[in-house]
């Protein structure tokens, strides 16, 4: 027996697409991307790397519900590299990670409400609100 595993901890990309395949499986699909930093402070650097989750099963539809983009995830399953080549001609290589359900965790949301609810109690405690960035007098 052989097989291989890719493990993947990072930030979605997008929302998770729900379809559903002729057999009535559910599939989810989202892009994740996994930062990867090296060296020293001082010449620290970072590469990012994408793949392209596919999440089948029941469980497609509680991630579809649950994840949202930028929310951390660990996924784990079965890597497919894909070759294709796009309208100009070159070459171009897609990550393919497959999972069932129980390859998928769901390890934060990206801090929404909290986010708004500081920016309302720090107006409401300094005396501040926040500016109209409509307002065409304002120059950015």
């Amino acid at each position: 027996m052989s097989f291989t595993k890719t493990i993947v901890a990072g930030n979605l990309g997008q929302d998770p697409e729900l379809r559903y395949l002729s057999n009535g499986t559910p599939v989810a699909s989202f892009s994740i991307c996994a930062n990867e930093r090296r060296g020293p402070k001082e010449n620290r650097t970072e590469e990012q790397i994408w793949f392209k989750v596919n999440v089948f099963g029941n469980s497609a539809e509680a991630v579809s519900q649950h994840l949202q983009k930028g929310d951390q995830a660990y996924v784990e399953g079965r890597l497919k590299a894909e070759m294709w080549d796009g309208r100009d001609g070159e070459k171009h290589l897609t990550l393919n990670l497959n999972t069932s359900g129980e390859g998928v965790k769901f390890l934060g949301k990206r801090n929404r409400a909290s986010q708004a609810g500081d920016a309302e109690a720090t107006a409401q405690t300094t005396g501040e609100t926040n500016p109209d960035l409509s307002d065409p007098d304002i120059p950015f």
